[in-house]
């Protein structure tokens, strides 16, 4: 028998998957953060983000067209896929 030090309750979930999460691309390192947002402001970010991948994918390009718009953060640079901004 293998001895696998994940904990994990699903033996076919490979350890890697289990640490980092199911379904959890492997960009780069992420810090793990949380924001509190008005019932009102969150509803109407996860109505928009039906567009998105998730919540999260939606959040992080709005925070990215902020970065790009006030020259913070290089276009080529970003990690979101989809963005409200224009690219030529």
């Amino acid at each position: 028998m293998i001895n696998n030090n994940c904990n994990t309750s699903i033996d076919i979930v490979d350890c890697d998957m289990a640490k980092r999460g199911v379904g959890q691309p492997k960009k780069e390192p992420t810090s793990v953060k949380s924001i509190r947002l008005p019932d009102q402001i969150w509803k109407l970010v996860s109505r928009e983000s039906k567009k998105y991948r998730s919540v999260n994918s939606y959040i992080l390009s709005l925070i990215e067209d902020s970065l790009v718009r006030n020259n913070k953060l290089n276009d080529s640079k970003r990690i979101s896929r989809n963005s409200n901004s224009t690219k030529g």
